[in-house]
């Protein structure tokens, strides 16, 4: 080893050693240790650096429902490579001088503090995702369309698709006492107009607080004990009590639906949808390729807040 880099170990071992000195030896707290995680550098492209905090406002912003989930590295480890892929769009947007308005983000920051207002939303980072969207409807979407012709192929050739068995509209009362609810069902045999009411006041079901009301169910969906028994009855009819590892319930059906074929003027607006879900996935695959064979991207995997675990299936 030469002078040179003697010298400069040297140095580099007394500086670190003097910040030691000054810092009194103290071990960093949890609370500066969160704080110097949030400004790690995790992804960067050519001069622009992106950070933990701004990982984190990506996910309050577009992910909120699931901001709040904590230790699950594999979803975080997925919404983040949603987010390299974002930055990768957002670099050519910017190259691009793709443009929004003023009014496009209030309607954005809007649209949003309408489901989540305790959210803090910076106006730039809406103006970036709506960046991103433009870009993706300008150059990955922009020719993407279905026919008619094609929607109608694609029911002829999927009729099994569209075939529906015997359905039921059901209602439940359920309640974690047997007594309590022979009690109940005792009652609504003589007033069974009241099931709505008992179930909002005294039902511990999540639909409770709608009367009991869990939807249409096709014959074959849920579990057997169950099934036997709501499918005998007639309209509203109350059923024996059931039990299940959830506790004691009691049914009631309000109308029956005889298995039927949908028609395709029924079902044309679905299929559409799916038809152009599929192929703008598609696009958006391929024209990602293409981005990211320009852009130059650098990953520092290790920075991340969490633990990042690769997809199993290839597809982010």
């Amino acid at each position: 080893m030469n002078k040179k880099w003697i010298f400069i170990l040297a140095f580099a071992l007394f500086f670190a050693q003097c910040k030691k000195q000054s810092d009194g030896g103290k071990a960093p707290t949890p609370v500066d240790q969160a704080a110097a995680s949030e400004i790690k550098v995790i992804l960067s492209i050519t001069d622009v650096s992106l950070t933990n905090r701004d990982l984190k406002n990506f996910i309050k912003l577009q992910y909120s429902d699931v901001f709040e989930q904590k230790n699950n590295d594999k979803l975080l480890s997925r919404l983040f490579d949603v987010f390299c892929e974002q930055q990768i769009i957002l670099f050519k947007a910017n190259q691009s001088e793709i443009q929004v308005g003023d009014d496009e983000i209030t309607a954005y920051l809007k649209e949003v503090q309408s489901r989540r207002q305790d959210l803090d939303i910076d106006r730039q980072m809406i103006s970036n995702v709506l960046k991103v969207q433009k870009h993706l409807l300008e150059k990955a979407y922009q020719d993407i369309e279905v026919s008619d012709r094609e929607v109608a192929r694609f029911y002829e050739a999927n009729l099994k698709e569209f075939r529906k068995n015997e359905e039921i509209q059901l209602f439940q009362i359920m309640v974690n006492d047997r007594e309590k609810l022979l009690a109940i069902r005792s009652e609504l045999l003589n007033q069974p107009s009241r099931f709505e009411d008992i179930a909002r006041s005294k039902s511990l079901s999540p639909e409770a607080a709608n009367g009991g009301a869990m939807g249409f169910f096709e014959k074959g969906v849920l579990p057997q004990e169950m099934e036997e028994v709501v499918f005998s009855l007639k309209v509203n009819e109350i059923s024996p009590i059931v039990e299940s590892p959830y506790g004691f319930h009691l049914f009631k059906i309000t109308r029956k639906r005889k298995s039927r074929m949908l028609l395709l003027a029924a079902v044309k607006d679905e299929i559409k949808s799916k038809l152009l879900s599929a192929r703008m996935s598609s696009a958006y695959t391929e024209f990602l390729k293409e981005l990211q064979a320009e852009v130059p991207v650098r990953i520092d995997y290790n920075n991340l807040y969490f633990t990042y675990i690769k997809s199993d299936s290839g597809v982010n």
